[in-house]
């Protein structure tokens, strides 16, 4: 029995420093990393959700010029904001009405506050290494994260799946599982799917 409480030990004794290094790499992704807002590139990111059953459902299709100007379409219409302006439309090209105000404050220390509060909460991280994303080479990582409420007391967070490119400088895909939220704590049974595509062309430009 002394020898298996000894070899328990020592078997914790390892893991601790490597789940500590697997923390830290996923933080640096946050840090000037893949998943920070002021340094990813313009992209879409289309979310789908899929059931318990394997049914998907489209939920949201995101066209971002860095981190405060973003067209958001639905299945309920397109939502533009540009800082603390929006407008409402039918379309990525408009036709644009004017909306309330954001009501974020400054915008970019909004984005920034957010960002590290998802880094602040990862919990149960995992370095699973090199894999196959259809058929490219990503490295994946996973995490659990339930975020201090911002400043309105709302939060979100979930058990997270993250494909980074190998040189790990790009988002490549994100699924949320067991999705929670201030305005729904009790975890959901489905996942969402957001696939992460470059595109420097994208440009958001203030309607007229």
């Amino acid at each position: 029995m002394r020898y298996i409480a000894i070899f328990c030990l020592l078997s914790l004794a390892a893991t601790a420093p490597a789940a500590a290094n697997c923390a830290d790499e996923i933080n640096t992704l946050f840090q000037g990393g893949a998943w920070d807002p002021f340094t990813r590139g313009n992209r879409r990111e289309t979310t789908i959700v899929r059931g318990p059953d394997g049914t998907e459902t489209a939920s949201s299709d995101v066209l971002w010029d860095g981190p405060i100007r973003s067209i958001n379409c639905t299945p309920n219409g397109c939502f533009m904001a540009i800082g603390n302006a929006s407008w409402t439309g039918s379309s990525f090209d408009g036709p644009w009405t004017r909306s309330n105000d954001t009501g974020t404050g400054n915008p970019e220390e909004f984005v920034r506050a957010t960002n590290a509060r998802l880094a602040a909460s990862v919990s149960e991280p995992e370095c699973l290494g090199a894999t196959d994303l259809d058929g490219e080479n990503a490295i994946l990582y996973r995490f659990l994260s339930k975020p201090e409420p911002n400043e309105n007391g709302s939060w979100w967070g979930g058990r997270y799946s993250v494909w980074v490119a190998p040189d790990a400088s790009r988002l490549l895909r994100l699924e949320l599982a067991e999705g929670i939220a201030s305005w729904a704590p009790k975890p959901s049974k489905d996942v969402q799917v957001t696939t992460i595509v470059y595109d420097d062309a994208i440009r958001i430009e203030e309607p007229e």
